[in-house]
């Protein structure tokens, strides 16, 4: 490194380098970028090669649960409770996807309400903000053409007084006309400034919609909530409920469903249940009915929170649910994913 400093110092004080030098100094940097370029690549390397161990380790695991599930399946003790387990999972699947898309369809519904509101009220400020800018500029046009005619009527009076005995006369008026033309600049100036102000007013781009308000998130969660009491509700009807989430909290090895004839009825409740889900499409009036009774049990932590706190809902839920379902203490459907924040 010394002699590289020393090369380039002799190099500066001998003036213009030659052409060897040129040369010799171009490899330098060539030698130094190539460096830099073979530590980036071994960074890279190393750290390929780290997630190529990451991702070898995922793909045994992947594999030894494979063959577990083989195995329970193979064996004819376990093989029909491993069906049971992800028919039940097919189960809170479904139950899920009928949640995110009542969500979604609220959502949507509401945005374009409140979206439609603001642009007719943007549309109502940005008129009553043009008006308000029409009429200052007419104010100022109209002082500025009253200022330019007192300007021209005192013109026109000096013109007439070209006699020699208008001298002192005119004089005085040649003093008066001075403020009549700052009057007519500074009215001028501000028929200019007024009229810049209207044509970014005009060209200024409309305001974009902040999104749902606070309080229609808030309804919209507490409708959602109520949606997946009442998937409970058509659930639980065929005993299955509990189980459905038992089934998405645990692996298929921890859970046992009994014999082959029960896990035939397991099976058979299953997919009754989820019939029965896909079935239910007018779910408005029993949702607003349990709308009207979260709303009123509901409390927040912070006032701009849009989920209510579960405990607030756990008297509500166990004095006016069949089952005492607290949804979103247990997640059901898993429930807080779809909920507004």
């Amino acid at each position: 490194m010394i002699d590289k400093l020393n090369f380039f110092k002799a190099a500066a004080e001998r003036g213009p380098a030659s052409a060897e030098e040129e040369r010799l100094m171009q490899l330098f940097q060539n030698r130094a970028g190539l460096k830099k370029a073979y530590a980036d690549l071994q960074d890279e390397f190393h750290l390929m090669r780290d997630r190529l161990k990451q991702q070898e380790g995922a793909t045994i695991r992947a594999q030894e649960q494979m063959d577990a599930l083989g195995e329970l399946l193979a064996d004819p003790d376990t093989g029909f409770s491993a069906l049971v387990f992800y028919q039940l999972r097919a189960l809170w699947k479904t139950c899920h996807q009928r949640l995110g898309a009542f969500a979604a369809d609220l959502s949507r519904a509401q945005e374009e309400r409140e979206s439609a509101k603001f642009r007719v009220q943007s549309a109502a400020e940005r008129e009553a903000r043009l008006a308000a800018a029409d009429a200052r500029l007419r104010e100022a046009r109209a002082l500025a053409d009253e200022a330019r005619t007192r300007l021209s009527t005192a013109d026109a009076q000096l013109g007439r007084l070209n006699a020699l005995w208008h001298y002192f006369r005119r004089r005085d008026l040649q003093k008066a006309l001075q403020p009549l033309r700052a009057e007519v600049a500074s009215a001028d100036s501000m028929v200019r400034d007024l009229q810049v102000a209207r044509n970014e007013l005009v060209s200024e781009p409309s305001e974009p919609f902040p999104g749902i308000s606070l309080a229609a998130r808030r309804t919209i969660n507490l409708a959602i909530i109520g949606y997946a009491e009442l998937l409970c509700e058509h659930v639980d009807a065929f005993g299955v409920a509990a189980r459905a989430k038992e089934s998405v909290a645990r692996r298929v090895h921890e859970m046992n469903f009994g014999s082959r004839a029960d896990c035939d009825g397991y099976m058979l409740r299953v997919q009754k249940a989820i019939a029965a889900v896909n079935a239910k499409t007018q779910v408005n009036a029993p949702v607003k009915q349990k709308l009207d009774r979260l709303r009123i049990a509901c409390e927040y932590r912070h006032p701009d929170d849009t989920v209510p706190t579960a405990d607030s809902l756990a008297a509500a839920a166990k004095s006016s649910t069949p089952g005492g379902w607290n949804v979103l203490a247990e997640d059901y459907w898993d429930l807080y994913t779809v909920l507004l924040r």
